[in-house]
């Protein structure tokens, strides 16, 4: 018998992260759904003239 995947001896490890970075990507993001949601509005409108 074989395995396809050798076992991984040791669990794989969690890195720590800033939260200050994560909370200004998570700014960013739901900035341009908002920029994204109004480009959308915008073409709608334009397109049912």
């Amino acid at each position: 018998m074989f395995t396809l995947f050798k076992q991984r001896t040791a669990f794989p490890k969690a890195k720590p992260v800033n939260l200050k970075d994560i909370q200004m990507y998570m700014a960013k993001f739901e900035e341009s759904l908002k920029n994204f949601d109004e480009v959308q509005k915008e073409n709608v409108k334009s397109i049912t003239r």
